[in-house]
C-alpha cells in the first residue's frame, strides 16, 4: 500500500507532511429578508441558500479537505426552524474530511434560549462540526492533521474579542497545522467606529503563532492580493446583500504546507448590487449608463442610480428613456432624477424672467460663470417660492 494512502486512513499515524486544503468562507446571512426591497425579497433569500450549496459543490470540485465557515452563517439567532434543517442538509453534501462553523456575531451562542444550535447540530451528522467553545479542536479523529483554535461570539456586540485565549494556550501538541478562526472587525479594514464587534488587531493575530487565520464578519475580502507572509485572511460575505458589497460574493481556497499558505481567491456570488452616480446627465452619458447594464448580467442586478445636476431641456426624453431600458433589463432598479433640473440659458432665463427685469439682466450677465450663474439663479428661486 502506497505512503499517501497511509496517510489518510483512520487510526494510522502520518507517515510525512501533508498539505492541508480549506474553503474558507463567511457571513452567509442565511435567513435575511431583504425587507427594503419587497418586489425582490422572496429571490434574494433564496439566492442565499442556493449560494450555500455552490460552495458545497466548489468545495467538492476543488476536493477539499476542510469546509470552514467563519461565523454568521444564519442572519439571526431566531432564524427559522425550515431554515436551519436545510442549512444542516446542504452542508452535508460536503465529501471533504469536515465541515466546520464557528457562531458569528448575528449567530451568537444563547445559552439557555438557544433554538438555533442545538437543532443544527442534531441534523448535521457526523462530519459537520459546530465551534462553540473556547478552546483547542485537534482533528485527527476527522483524518485531519491540523487543530483549530475557535473564537466563538456569545453575544452579538463586545468591545473585546474572543480569540485572547489562544495566546494563553499555545500550540496543540500532536497536530502539524494550527488554523485559527475568529469573527470581528480587523483593525484598518473593518468598519467598527465604537469598537463594539469583537475588534482584532492584525498584528495581535500573527502574533498567536498559528499557521493561518480566517476570519469573518467584514463583508469585503481580504487581503487584496495576499503573498507568502500573509496569514490572516477575511472571506467576505459569498453572495453580496447590499449596496456596500460592490463585487462579485467570494471565498479563499488556502493551502497550508509546511506553514506556508498559498491562497486562492473564488468567486462564488450570483447576484450585484450596484450604486451609480450620474451629475449633470446628457445623452451621451446616459447612453453609456445604459451600455453598463445590458447583457445576460443585468438580469440579476440590482441597481440603484442618483441622478443630480442640470440638463439641457430638449434631454428630457432622454433621461426617461434610460429609466425604462434599464428597468426592463434588470432585477431591480431604484432611480431618482428628482436631483435634475433643467440647465440655465439664454432661453431658460427669458422664460422664467421679464426681459429688462433685475433677475433676468442678473442672470444674463453670468452666463460665461456657470457657478456664480448657479448661486444667483438658486437665491433667486429662494427668494421667489
Amino acid at each position: 500500500m502506497d505512503a499517501p494512502l497511509l496517510e489518510r486512513l483512520p487510526g494510522l499515524p502520518y507517515t510525512r507532511a501533508v498539505p492541508l486544503t480549506i474553503f474558507a468562507v463567511s457571513d452567509l446571512h442565511l435567513g435575511m429578508k431583504f425587507a427594503g426591497l419587497p418586489d425582490v425579497q422572496a429571490e434574494l433569500a433564496e439566492a442565499r441558500f442556493a449560494c450555500l450549496e455552490r460552495i458545497v459543490a466548489l468545495a467538492n470540485e476543488r476536493r477539499v479537505d476542510l469546509l470552514l465557515v467563519a461565523g454568521d452563517l444564519f442572519h439571526q439567532v431566531s432564524v427559522a426552524k425550515r431554515d436551519v434543517l436545510r442549512a444542516a442538509q446542504l452542508l452535508r453534501g460536503f465529501e471533504g474530511r469536515l465541515a466546520a462553523v464557528l457562531p458569528g456575531n448575528h449567530d451568537h451562542l444563547s445559552p439557555g434560549q438557544d433554538s438555533l444550535w442545538p437543532p443544527f447540530r442534531d441534523a448535521c451528522g457526523d462530519r459537520v462540526l459546530v465551534l462553540d467553545e473556547s478552546r483547542a479542536y485537534p482533528l485527527a479523529h476527522y483524518d485531519l492533521d491540523v487543530c483549530l483554535y475557535p473564537g466563538p461570539c456569545r453575544l452579538k456586540h463586545s468591545a473585546e474579542n474572543a480569540i485572547g485565549w489562544v495566546k494563553n494556550a499555545g500550540r496543540e501538541a500532536g497536530a502539524r497545522h494550527h488554523v485559527g478562526v475568529a469573527h470581528g472587525s480587523l483593525a484598518g479594514v473593518s468598519p467598527d467606529l465604537d469598537g463594539s464587534y469583537y475588534p482584532m488587531r492584525e498584528d495581535e493575530l500573527t502574533a498567536s503563532g498559528l499557521d493561518l487565520w480566517v476570519v469573518g464578519h467584514t463583508h469585503l475580502r481580504y487581503p487584496e492580493r495576499p503573498g507568502r507572509a500573509s496569514r490572516v485572511f477575511l472571506p467576505g460575505t459569498p453572495e453580496p446583500d447590499g449596496y456596500d458589497c460592490a463585487h462579485a460574493g467570494g471565498a479563499w481556497q488556502l493551502r497550508l504546507d509546511e506553514g506556508t499558505v498559498d491562497a486562492e481567491p473564488v468567486e462564488t456570488g450570483a447576484y450585484r448590487f450596484v450604486h451609480e452616480t450620474l451629475d449633470a446627465p446628457t445623452a451621451e452619458t446616459l447612453a453609456a449608463l445604459v451600455s453598463r447594464h445590458g447583457g445576460a448580467g443585468a438580469a440579476r442586478e440590482v441597481l440603484k442610480v442618483r441622478l443630480s445636476g442640470r440638463r439641457a431641456p430638449d434631454e428630457h426624453a432622454a433621461l426617461a428613456d434610460a429609466e425604462r431600458t434599464i428597468h426592463a433589463r434588470v432585477l431591480h432598479l431604484d432611480w431618482d432624477d428628482t436631483g435634475v433640473r433643467e440647465r440655465i440659458d439664454r432661453g431658460a432665463i427669458d422664460a422664467a424672467y421679464p426681459v429688462g427685469s433685475f433677475p433676468h439682466r442678473l442672470l444674463s450677465s453670468l452666463l460665461d460663470d456657470p457657478e456664480a450663474l448657479e448661486i444667483a439663479h438658486q437665491a433667486l428661486e429662494e427668494a421667489r417660492s
